[in-house]
């Protein structure tokens, strides 16, 4: 084997080879040997098929695992010569040449591994987050938004429904003229403004009379959790049954009680007390994902180091393949009929896969350093949030995200997040 091996720079290794067929030789007959051990064949005792017969019946195999066996090989050399740890290899080598001849098989290829990054005065790359107090007006605030909402709904005399009024309604709907399961109900109460129903339908409603019988139509959105339905027209036939309000609960120790039912001697004080800590939170949450942009922006402008090619252009492939789902069927089938105009909208995401590439490494850098993880127990809670947002089974979600092997993105995105927020809070304080 004669082999050239060059450190480009600090993520990507050059690797110029040519394997003698001798090699070759010898790992298919390896393989060869190997596959024969395992395998039964009618005629023949396990173990005992002749060479010949294997190497004719499994001839794709063996080619396609001596040319991959004889690849690693390279690789293990090349960071060898070079004196890299196996370890810092990331991602599948780019093959760039990979030809037989009289000779063997030329090869040439580029090799990822995982860059050095120094993370000396990262402090001064984090924006400050500065936190408002939370006011006693603040909290009176809130209490009355919750007695409001808690409070009994009673029917009104009005003259027809408005925004913001609560609804009593009968509905059914239907496709064409066929009703569909799940789109009917009776003595609901709609809040008008929520947006709780398809969009569009609660706006038909305002100017309804008690009693008023009406036609609504609608379009399910594309994206619709029911796919039965998913971006199709439908009518839903509407009675008005009343028109409600809330009338607010009376702000007292017993009202207290209601609000936090796993404390019996809960007081309107620990009331305050309580939303005080949600308010203090709520403000420190937004704080933080108010500044994330630009916390990320300084992250990616503020360190300089080689980024591995293959994992650039692994990311180019991946927002490549999700811009094709956004654009209509003429633009797509534009860029299928012409290969470059194709290739030039690949290359128009390179940036964008750099920046992406980049802050990753930087997360994983900080990870390693503060010893921080995604656990089980994390990951299980962000995909049952989805989906009890989506309406939708959690184990479904589950199994879509590994079937689609995305759990791997997820969890960088939730490590993402917790070494964003432990940035970002190191630097708390307060007005």
């Amino acid at each position: 084997m004669i082999m050239s091996v060059k450190l480009i720079n600090n993520a990507n290794i050059l690797l110029n080879a040519t394997i003698d067929n001798e090699a070759i030789s010898q790992k298919k007959k390896k393989i060869a040997q190997d596959i024969s051990k395992n395998i039964k064949i009618d005629g023949f005792r396990k173990g005992k098929v002749p060479l010949s017969i294997v190497e004719n019946r499994f001839k794709d195999r063996i080619i396609q695992d001596s040319q991959n066996e004889a690849l690693n090989d390279l690789v293990r050399e090349s960071l060898k010569e070079l004196n890299i740890q196996l370890d810092r290899i990331i991602g599948n080598p780019m093959i760039t040449k990979f030809q037989n001849n009289d000779n063997g098989i030329e090869v040439e290829a580029k090799i990822g591994i995982f860059p050095d990054i120094d993370l000396k005065d990262y402090e001064k790359l984090i924006p400050v987050v500065e936190l408002q107090e939370v006011s006693n007006k603040d909290i009176d605030s809130r209490i009355e938004e919750l007695a409001k909402s808690s409070g009994d709904l009673v029917e009104i005399t009005k003259e027809s429904l408005e925004s913001s009024d609560i609804a009593n309604i009968n509905f059914e709907g239907f496709l064409g003229n066929e009703p569909f399961t799940g789109g009917k109900g009776e003595n609901y109460d709609l809040e008008i403004g929520s947006k709780s129903f398809i969009e569009g339908f609660e706006d038909q409603l305002i100017g309804m009379k008690k009693g008023d019988i009406k036609d609504i139509n609608v379009r399910f959105p594309e994206n619709y959790n029911a796919t039965h339905l998913a971006g199709k027209e439908a009518r839903f036939n509407v009675k008005l049954n009343a028109i409600k309000e809330r009338q607010a609960s009376k702000i007292d120790d017993e009202f207290a009680k209601k609000m936090i039912p796993n404390n019996k001697d809960a007081t309107l004080e620990t009331l305050r007390e309580n939303i005080k800590t949600q308010l203090e939170n709520e403000n420190k949450n937004k704080a933080l994902n108010d500044l994330k942009p630009k916390l990320i922006e300084n992250l990616i402008d503020g360190f300089t180091f080689d980024l591995p090619d293959n994992i650039v252009e692994q990311e180019m492939d991946v927002i490549f393949r999700n811009s094709l789902q956004n654009i209509d069927t003429e633009e797509l089938q534009a860029l299928q009929n012409d290969k470059d105009k194709a290739k030039d909208k690949r290359e128009s995401f390179r940036n964008e896969a750099q920046k992406s590439v980049k802050l990753t490494f930087i997360i994983d850098k900080f990870a390693k350093r503060d010893k921080v993880a995604v656990s089980d127990n994390e990951l299980y809670q962000v995909l049952y949030y989805e989906a009890m947002m989506m309406g939708t089974n959690p184990k479904e979600v589950l199994e879509h995200y590994e079937k689609n092997n995305m759990i791997p993105a997820l969890k960088m995105t939730i490590l993402e997040n917790k070494i964003l927020n432990n940035l970002l809070e190191s630097t708390i304080k307060k007005d």
